[in-house]
């Protein structure tokens, strides 16, 4: 069975903490619903 492992790391380069800072709009802590239609719509429609 393989192992999965994620290290998280602000020199990273990307990754899913870069993605969630993006999608965190208001800087709460929190993606709501809105932010990540937002986030969404804007990644998938190639904007930035």
């Amino acid at each position: 069975m393989a192992g999965y492992s994620f290290q998280s790391s602000s020199s990273s380069g990307g990754g899913a903490d870069s993605a969630f800072q993006q999608a965190d709009a208001n800087g709460d802590g929190r993606v709501d619903i809105n932010e990540f239609r937002n986030f969404l719509g804007q990644n998938l429609s190639g904007g930035g």
